[in-house]
């Protein structure tokens, strides 16, 4: 998710498993450092809000949209790995490091589309919650 060409939370790899992500948090700044630097970007955001055109303030809550549905897919897509460690591996389906990758990339793109298709409702939340201190422009 960016906000201001600025990654928020970790990227992940071709293969989704976050590797690249979680290098980037050990080489910048600590959890707490990023969430402060998000909440000023926000804040900051949020008091431009009223100097900004309509046009403008509709590709903002675009963007935001955008970054909702993202971080609900990583959530599910946290939660279906999980929920795939709960079942048995067989032989019979076959247990090897290729139906591991084809799992992760099965639960990645099934992720994204029900995260696009209302999900649980997170993303509609998180959209909630940070467009509702705009004025009555949006």
């Amino acid at each position: 998710m960016r906000i201001d060409n600025s990654y928020l939370l970790p990227q992940m790899g071709a293969t989704g498993t976050g590797a690249t992500g979680a290098q980037m948090l050990n080489d910048q700044a600590t959890f707490e450092e990023q969430l402060k630097a998000a909440t000023n970007k926000i804040d900051n955001s949020s008091t431009k809000i009223n100097t900004m055109t309509d046009e403008e303030v509709a590709k903002r809550n675009r963007e935001i949209k955008d970054a909702s549905v993202q971080l609900e897919a990583i959530f599910l897509k946290l939660m279906y790995n999980e929920m795939w460690k709960t079942v048995p591996k067989s032989g019979f389906f076959g247990d090897s490091n290729a139906m591991d990758i084809y799992r992760d990339m099965y639960n990645e793109e099934l992720t994204k589309k029900a995260a696009e298709g209302g999900g649980i409702g997170l993303a509609d939340f998180i959209y909630k919650q940070l467009t509702k201190n705009q004025s009555t422009k949006a």
